[in-house]
C-alpha cells in the first residue's frame, strides 16, 4: 500500500469515509438522534464537579476527536481540530430515580451542532437515590463502541488525579484521529482497494436481495436517513450463559461465530430465505497504534449467510466459521464503495446493501466510583433490524433494535425469543437438526424465491460415487472462497483435477476438510490430502476416514508407558547440557488491561493440572534400553513474581532453566507483575508439547480466566498418538539419497566441537502486491502451498550465494491425524525432510514442481520415524551440527490470541535447534519471512543478506516464472 499511517499533526484534514456517511445522514435527517451515544453512569459516591471538570478537560485535550468541528468546503467534508476547552457541565438537583432516568433519556436525544464542534455534553444529577448520576452524550462521529472504554478509563484516571490536585500521568498518544482519516481516505482510493471492492461485489451481488421478515409492515426504503426505532432486551438464562463458553470450545468456534450462526438461523426462521446478507459492525482497528484512540473507526462488513434447515446447529457453526473468517478479512473495504459497486451490478435504486445488522460486543466495565455504564436508547434505528449481543462477565443479553416504521414489537419479540430458544437448544444438543427447533418458516409476502441450482451438464467422464462427493466439496469451497472454479457443477471436474491448480490455497484446503467433516462426519488429516490434492485423492481419503470413524478411543492408564520415537530423542538430547535450552518451548504473553492476577494464577494452575502430559515423569529402563514415562506425578504450580529487580534476567531464567525430567513436572509457569503490566511465561519441555499444544494451553487458560463454561475433557496423548511405520523408512531414504548432508553455508565462523543453539532473528515482508503476483503463479498455476514457495526461495537464495545446488530442509508435521487429537496436549510432531534440487538448470516452474512433488512424498511417508532415517543416512555425524541437515523451514498463519492476552513477546535469549530456521508467516495479505540464525556461526549482516536474496528470488519468480533461479 502506498499510504502510510503516521503522526502528521495537521489541524485540518478530510473526514474519514465513515464520518462522511454519518454527517450526511445527520444533515439530511434534520438533527436526528440516530447517531447520539448517551452513556449513563450511576456513581457510588458524591461527584466532585470541579474534579470532574478538570478530568473532562484532560480527556478532551488528550483526544482530538472530542474537540473537532465539521464543515463542507468546496464539495469536501473537512474536520478541523479546535483548541482544548472544558465541556460545560450542567448540574441538576435530582428528584426520583425514575425521573432522573427519564430526563437522561430525553437529554440523550438532543441533537448536536457538528459545525461548531460540540460533540460532547455532560449532565450531573445531585442527590440521586443511591448517590449522584452522570450523563455523557457523545456524537457517533467522534466515538464508536470501542472508544467508550478508553474514554471512561482516561476519565477515571484524570478524576482520581484531580482529587489529589495532580495532573494525570499519560503518555502522548502515537496518533490522533485526523491522522487515521488522512490514511483512510488515501487507502480508499488505492488501486488495490478498488480492485478488491469490485471482486468482493461480484461475490455479494447474488446474496444482496432485500431481506424481509414476517411482520414487516412495509418494504425497506430506497434511501437512508432518520429511522424511528425501539429496543427490546432478551436476557439469556444464567444456566444457558454458563454453558455457552463450553459450546464454543466444543465447536471450535469463537463467540462471534456462535452468535453469527444463531442469528442466521433465526433470520431464516422468520424470513424463509436460505441466502441473504447480514452486516457485521466491526471495530476496524487493524493497527495497534489505533487501540487507545477515541474516534469513529467501525466499518460494516457484509457477511454472506447460507442456511440449510437440515443442518444441525453444529454444522451451521462450521459454515459460519468459514464465512466469518473469509468475510472479516475484507473489513478494510469501505462499505459505501461496496454498496455502490453492488448496486451497479443489480441495477436497483435501493441504496442499502444490508437490512439487518449484527454486533457482538463487551460493553465498557464499571469502576470503583461508578456502576457499569448503561448506553441509553435514542428511539432511533440504524438498520431495519439490528441484533446486539452484549457480554458482561458471565451475563449475556440479546438486544434487538428495530425500525418501528417497518416492524412491529411482536415481530421483534419473535426474533429475540427465537434466538434465546435456539441458543438454549444448541447448548443442550448442538447436533440436532435446525428443523426440530425452528419449525416451518412462514410465507413472507414479497419474499424473493431462493435460487435453484443450475441444471447439470452431461458428464463426459462419469465419476464414482466417492469422487462425486469429493468434487462437490471442491466446487463448494472454491466457489465460496471467491475463486470461482471454471465449471458449473461437480460433474465437470475430472478425477485428476488438482485443488491448488483450480485456485485453492492451504487455508481453503483446511476449510474444505472442515466442510467434509460437517457433511460426512469424518475428520480428515491435511497431510493425507496434501499427499494427493486431487478429486480422486480426496475421494480415497474420505473412504478411508469413514472406515476408521467408529473405532473407539483406547483407554490409557498412567503407565508406565513407552516414550514415542520423538520423546526418546528429546530425552537423549536433554542429557547433552549444551543442547538443553533449545528443547524448552517458552510462550511469553503480555495481558491486556487490568488483570486479576489471582484469577490468572488459578486459571493457569487449573489447566496445568488437567493434562496428563504435563504431569509426566520420564525414566530409562536399562534392561529394555528404552525410555518410559508415567502421568500420575504432581502438577506444576504457578509462581507469581512481583516487580523483579531485573525483569529481563528473571524472564531469561524462567525460560532457560532445564528440568529434571525424572523428578519434576516438565512445565513451569510464572506470572511477572510489572508496573501496570502483567506477563505470563509458560515454559514446557518439548518432550511433552508441540506448537499446537501451546495454542491449546493458551486458549484453555484464557477460557478458565474468563470462566467460559467447562473446559474440554483432557485427552491422554497415548490414546491419540499416531503409530510410527518403520516400513516407510526405506522410501524416505531412497528419496533423499545423494543429496549433500553438509551443504556449504555462508558461515562467518567455523563450527565448534559442540553445536551452539544461541540465536537471533531478522525478518522482512514480501509486500502485498509481490505476494499477490507470486501466488498467481505458484499457487494458481502450479498448485504450490506457502510452504513449498518458502522452501524453494530458501534453496534459491542459498544457491545464489554459492552454497551448492541441492539442499535438504527439515520441517515439522503435526502428527495429529487421530480422532480427538485436536484438543490433546502432547508431543505429536514428527520431523520430515523436503529436497530442494536446483541441479540441471531448472526454470522456476520446474523447481516449484520438484519441491511440490517431493513435499507430497514427504507427507505420504510422514509416519517414518525421523531417528531411523537419520541413522540410515547419517550414522557418523559429529556433535557440532544437527543431524542430517542444518536447515529448517516451516510456514504458518499469524496466531490468534484469545482475550485476555494482548500480544506475544519474543523469548530472550533465543535458542534454535538448527543453524538456519526460516518461518514463512501469513499475516493478512502479506507474507513475513523470519530467519532465525545461530549467532555462533552467522553475523546479522549475513542473515539479512540471505533474506534479501529470498526477496529478490521472489521478485524474479513472480516476474518471469520461466526464468532460471
Amino acid at each position: 500500500m502506498s499510504a502510510e499511517l503516521r503522526r502528521r499533526g495537521e489541524r485540518t484534514a478530510p473526514a474519514s469515509a465513515g464520518q462522511e456517511r454519518l454527517w450526511l445522514i445527520e444533515e439530511t435527517s434534520g438533527g436526528s438522534a440516530t447517531y447520539n451515544v448517551p452513556v449513563f453512569l450511576a456513581w457510588r459516591e458524591r461527584i466532585d464537579v470541579a474534579a470532574l471538570a478538570s478530568a473532562l478537560e484532560f480527556v478532551v485535550e488528550r483526544h482530538e476527536a472530542l474537540r473537532t468541528a465539521y464543515e463542507l468546503r468546496d464539495g469536501r467534508l473537512l474536520q478541523t481540530v479546535l483548541d482544548p476547552r472544558t465541556p460545560p457541565i450542567e448540574v441538576i438537583d435530582a428528584d426520583s430515580a425514575e425521573a432522573v432516568r427519564a430526563e437522561a433519556e430525553r437529554r440523550g436525544r438532543e441533537p448536536f451542532d457538528l459545525a461548531k464542534g460540540t460533540v460532547l455534553r455532560c449532565v450531573v444529577w445531585r442527590g440521586s437515590p443511591g448517590c449522584d448520576a452522570l450523563l455523557l452524550v457523545v456524537h457517533h462521529i467522534a466515538v464508536d463502541g470501542w472508544s467508550l472504554q478508553p474514554l471512561l478509563d482516561d476519565l477515571a484516571v484524570a478524576y482520581d488525579a484531580a482529587l489529589e490536585g495532580k495532573r494525570p500521568p499519560a503518555d502522548e498518544l502515537p496518533l490522533q484521529y485526523a491522522d487515521f482519516a488522512v490514511w483512510d481516505r488515501a487507502m480508499a482510493q488505492a488501486p488495490e482497494i478498488r480492485r478488491a471492492v469490485e471482486e468482493r461485489a461480484d461475490h455479494l451481488v447474488e446474496f444482496s436481495r432485500a431481506l424481509v421478515l414476517d411482520g414487516c409492515t412495509r418494504n425497506p426504503a430506497a434511501d437512508e436517513g432518520s429511522r424511528p426505532g425501539r429496543q427490546r432486551d432478551f436476557p439469556i438464562p444464567p444456566e444457558v450463559s454458563a454453558r455457552v463458553g463450553h459450546l464454543s470450545l466444543s465447536l471450535r468456534a469463537t463467540p462471534f461465530v456462535l452468535w453469527f450462526a444463531a442469528v442466521q438461523a433465526a433470520l431464516y426462521r422468520w424470513s424463509g430465505r436460505r441466502e441473504f446478507l447480514v452486516g457485521a459492525v466491526t471495530a476496524n482497528r487493524n493497527h495497534p497504534e489505533l487501540e487507545p484512540l477515541i474516534g469513529f473507526f467501525v466499518n460494516t462488513v457484509p457477511l454472506r449467510c447460507a442456511v440449510d434447515p437440515d443442518w444441525s446447529f453444529a454444522e451451521l457453526c462450521r459454515k459460519a466459521r468459514t464465512e466469518a473468517y473469509r468475510s472479516l478479512s475484507h473489513q478494510k473495504l469501505p462499505f459505501d464503495q461496496l454498496t455502490t459497486a453492488v448496486n451497479a451490478r443489480r441495477g436497483t435504486g435501493r441504496s442499502s446493501l444490508v437490512d439487518v445488522g449484527f454486533v457482538h460486543q463487551a460493553p465498557p466495565t464499571g469502576h470503583t466510583r461508578w456502576a457499569p455504564p448503561v448506553e441509553l436508547p435514542t428511539e432511533t434505528a440504524k438498520f431495519d433490524l439490528m441484533v446486539i449481543v452484549n457480554e458482561v462477565g458471565d451475563d449475556l443479553t440479546v438486544t434487538v433494535e428495530y425500525d418501528t416504521d417497518r416492524y412491529s414489537d411482536e415481530a421483534c419479540g419473535r426474533l429475540g425469543e427465537t434466538l434465546v430458544a435456539l441458543l438454549t437448544a444448541a447448548v443442550g444438543d448442538p447436533d440436532r437438526p435446525l428443523t426440530e427447533f425452528l419449525g416451518e418458516p412462514p410465507a413472507v409476502q414479497g419474499r424473493e424465491a431462493t435460487s435453484t441450482p443450475a441444471p447439470r451438464k452431461r458428464e463426459s467422464a462419469p465419476l464414482t460415487r466417492e469422487q462425486r462427493r469429493a468434487a462437490e466439496l471442491f466446487v463448494a469451497v472454491l466457489s465460496d472462497g471467491g475463486r470461482r472454479v471454471g465449471v458449473g457443477a461437480a460433474d465437470e471436474l475430472t478425477a485428476d483435477a488438482d485443488f491448488f491448480v483450480l485456485g485453492g490455497h492451504s487455508l481453503l484446503a483446511v476449510s474444505m476438510l472442515a466442510e467434509a467433516e460437517r457433511r460426512y462426519g469424518v475428520e480428515l488429516s491435511p497431510r493425507v490430502f496434501l499427499t494427493d490434492p486431487t478429486v480422486a485423492g480426496l475421494a480415497e481419503a474420505l473412504t478411508s476416514a469413514e472406515a476408521r470413524r467408529d473405532a473407539p478411543m483406547p483407554a490409557v492408564d498412567d503407565g508406565p508407558l513407552p516414550a514415542t520415537s520423538a520423546q526418546q530423542r528429546f530425552w537423549l538430547l536433554d542429557r547433552m547440557p549444551w543442547l538443553r535450552p533449545a528443547y524448552l518451548s517458552p510462550t511469553v504473553v503480555e495481558l491486556a488491561g487490568d488483570t486479576d492476577r489471582e484469577a490468572l494464577r488459578r486459571a493457569v494452575d487449573t489447566v496445568l493440572a488437567r493434562h496428563p502430559a504435563l504431569r509426566s515423569r520420564f525414566s530409562l529402563d536399562r534392561k529394555e534400553r528404552r525410555v518410559h514415562y508415567r502421568t500420575d506425578g504432581p502438577p506444576a504450580v504457578t509462581t507469581v513474581t512481583a516487580a523483579p529487580a531485573d525483569p529481563r534476567a528473571h524472564l531469561a531464567e524462567i525460560c532457560t532453566t532445564p528440568f529434571d525430567l525424572a523428578k519434576e513436572a516438565p512445565v513451569r509457569a510464572d506470572i511477572m507483575c510489572l508496573d501496570g503490566r502483567t506477563v505470563l511465561a509458560l515454559v514446557p519441555h518439548h518432550i511433552v508439547v508441540d506448537g499446537w499444544s501451546a495454542q491449546v494451553l493458551l486458549d484453555q487458560i484464557a477460557a478458565a480466566y474468563r470462566r467460559d463454561g467447562d473446559l474440554a475433557e483432557p485427552v491422554h496423548p497415548a490414546a491419540v498418538a499416531e503409530p510410527v511405520d518403520a516400513d516407510r523408512v526405506g522410501a524416505v531414504v531412497e528419496r533423499l539419497r545423494g543429496a549433500p548432508l553438509d551443504p556449504s553455508l555462508p558461515h562467518d565462523r567455523p563450527r565448534g566441537e559442540l553445536q551452539s543453539t544461541s540465536a537471533a532473528t531478522v525478518s522482512v515482508f514480501l509486500g502485498e502486491e509481490r505476494l499477490r503476483r507470486l501466488r498467481e503463479v505458484a499457487v494458481g498455476e502450479l498448485g504450490c502451498s506457502t510452504f513449498v514457495i518458502a522452501a524453494a526461495l530458501m534453496g534459491a537464495a542459498l544457491a545464489r550465494g554459492g552454497g551448492g545446488r541441492d539442499f535438504l530442509l527439515a520441517f515439522p508435521w503435526s502428527g495429529r491425524d487421530s480422532t480427538g487429537a485436536a484438543d490433546a496436549v502432547g508431543m505429536f510432531v514428527n520431523t520430515l525432510v523436503v529436497r530442494v534440487d536446483l541441479t540441471g538448470e531448472p526454470t522456476w516452474r520446474e523447481l516449484l514442481a520438484r519441491v511440490r512433488d517431493d513435499a507430497k512424498a514427504a507427507y505420504r511417508d510422514a509416519t517414518a520415524p525421523y531417528d531411523a532415517v537419520v541413522e540410515t543416512l547419517h550414522p557418523t555425524r559429529d556433535l557440532g551440527r544437527p543431524p542430517l541437515t542444518p536447515l529448517y523451514v516451516t510456514s504458518a498463519k499469524e496466531p490468534d490470541l484469545s482475550v485476555p492476552f494482548a500480544r506475544h513477546l519474543a523469548p530472550d535469549p533465543l535458542f534454535i535447534k538448527y543453524e538456519l530456521e526460516l518461518t514463512a508467516l501469513e499475516r493478512g495479505d502479506d507474507l513475513e519471512l523470519e530467519l532465525a540464525y545461530a549467532t555462533a556461526l552467522f553475523d546479522e549482516r549475513t542473515a539479512h543478506g540471505l533474506l534479501d536474496a529470498m526477496v529478490a528470488a521472489a521478485a524474479d519468480l513472480s516476474d518471469d516464472p520461466d526464468s532460471q533461479p
